[in-house]
């Protein structure tokens, strides 16, 4: 296949799973969450990860649910939050992202402001072209089928010309059903269909496969 573009996905794939970042974020998305709800703090943190699950991002299901704006719980719970005490420079993130063979773009359910901020700690800016972040998607996160569709429509290609890197296997299965390539990031069964990779180490070789 002539591949063309490669979706990478931010939080826990272009860095490793279980960092304190997300935690960190996490931490802030379950204070919004028991402040406008009056929940207590357990409740509130469970809620978070059902609304996870349920709608791709909680600030999706909160919209829908309880009809709180999505930008502010971004605002709060993600814009708030600064990577650089809980990540530092990849020089070797940014070799392994020269070695793909097509140019990368972000592909994030995150916001633009913490993308980038997160990009800039990680010293790979200039690595990424475009960044397809969460108001691009017209609040619509991974794995709705739209926003690869909008993102594949962007880029001026076919979405059989494109590759996906996500740590989600859910992630990964509209963009098999649109005839992308994928890798899995992560230690369990990849989908049916998708290329597997223990560390972002091993994706360019597992991409230039492909060509």
């Amino acid at each position: 296949m002539p591949l063309r573009a490669v979706l990478i996905d931010l939080d826990e794939t272009l860095y490793a799973p279980g960092a304190a970042l997300i935690r960190a974020v996490d931490t802030r998305i379950t204070a919004f969450i028991a402040i406008r709800t009056g929940l207590p703090w357990p409740r509130a943190d469970e809620l978070r990860r059902v609304l996870w699950r349920e709608f791709g991002t909680t600030a999706r299901g909160l919209n829908r649910l309880f009809d709180i704006s999505e930008r502010d719980l971004n605002r709060f719970a993600v814009d708030s939050v600064d990577p650089q005490p809980h990540l530092s420079p990849d020089p070797a993130l940014r070799d392994h992202l020269a070695r793909i063979p097509a140019p990368c773009h972000l592909f994030t359910n995150a916001t633009r402001r913490y993308a980038e901020r997160v990009l800039s700690v990680l010293g790979v800016s200039e690595s990424v072209g475009l960044i397809f972040d969460i108001e691009f998607s017209l609040f619509n996160p991974k794995p709705a089928p739209i926003f690869y569709r909008r993102a594949v429509e962007a880029l001026g290609v076919s979405s059989r010309d494109v590759a996906l890197v996500d740590d989600n296997p859910r992630n990964l299965r509209p963009a098999l059903e649109m005839g992308m390539a994928c890798v899995y990031m992560g230690d369990g069964a990849p989908p049916a269909g998708a290329l597997r990779a223990r560390s972002f180490a091993e994706v360019p070789e597992l991409l230039r496969t492909l060509t």
